[in-house]
């Protein structure tokens, strides 16, 4: 099968720094951000919608933050997806995880919301408990084994939003395994959803952890990869959450689930990926 270009990019960029890649992230952000495009424009709508209270200086300055770090998570693949495990693990400067995170001998969902890189924790998950990393199917072929192989180079387990997929997470949950979701991304037409406010927006959010927490004994925890001041290594954050709140109805445990991500995020809200179209469309039609 014939390399995809993609591949082939980040191969090559692989052979540069941190540093380097994340100078010309700061290239790509400047175009980025001076030019009308659908990431600049989602990033706008997304901070005007969640942030009605902050002057137009301070939204703007949000809007220029959120997009460089939007490019430092695309450019930094180069080195999480293409360097040795160790050589990435060893850019993880500071590890902060709660006893019960380190005590749990029982299931584990891991909620890992589009902060800072995630990319980053997919590969510490995987080398410290073998995580089973939910994931969504590429298109074209070559990119998809592309990805799920820089995935799973750690230990962890590639997993597809399929029915079958679901089945061996509830499998592996039961069997004392761990399982990382991304909890924070708009659900597909097909999926199972439920409305929830996040910063005071409606949005959409998936039912998936709920309906796994009510049918097994499980530990959940919220979990982050952050980018240092100035960049170059990463800081690694788990805290526990109450499975309770996330078992007993599908609305209380989506706003729960909510408010505890946006609760981590409001910890470095330029970090956080507002290019996603991440709220209800009634709520974009709304604000226009």
């Amino acid at each position: 099968m014939r390399k995809p270009f993609i591949q082939f990019f980040f191969e090559v960029l692989s052979h540069f720094s941190l540093r380097f890649q994340y100078r010309l992230a700061d290239v790509i952000a400047f175009f980025v951000r001076n030019t009308t495009n659908q990431l600049s424009r989602q990033v706008r709508e997304n901070i005007a919608l969640c942030f009605t209270g902050l002057g137009e200086a301070e939204q703007k300055t949000l809007y220029q933050e959120s997009i460089r770090q939007t490019c430092y998570a695309m450019t930094e693949l180069a080195a999480v997806w293409c360097w040795p495990v160790e050589k990435i693990l060893a850019q993880v400067s500071s590890i902060d995880t709660c006893d019960e995170f380190k005590q749990s001998t029982r299931g584990r969902i891991i909620l890992a919301p589009h902060l800072g890189s995630w990319e980053t924790l997919v590969i510490w998950l995987g080398n410290n408990c073998n995580a089973m990393i939910m994931y969504k199917r590429r298109r074209n072929k070559a990119v998809d084994q592309f990805v799920k192989a820089a995935r799973a180079r750690s230990g962890g387990i590639p997993v597809p939003t399929k029915i079958h997929g679901l089945r061996k997470l509830l499998i592996g949950l039961r069997e004392g395994n761990s399982l990382m979701i991304l909890p924070d991304q708009q659900p597909s037409k097909s999926k199972a959803k439920i409305k929830a406010e996040f910063f005071g927006v409606s949005a959409p959010t998936t039912t998936l952890v709920h309906n796994l927490c009510s049918k097994v004994e499980c530990d959940v925890f919220l979990a982050s990869m952050q980018r240092s001041s100035p960049p170059g290594n990463f800081s690694l954050r788990i805290q526990l959450l109450d499975h309770t709140s996330l078992a007993e109805d599908e609305v209380g445990s989506a706003q729960y689930m909510n408010d505890q991500i946006e609760l981590l995020v409001r910890s470095s809200l330029e970090q956080y990926q507002w290019g996603y179209r991440r709220f209800s469309e009634n709520a974009y039609k709304a604000a226009k």
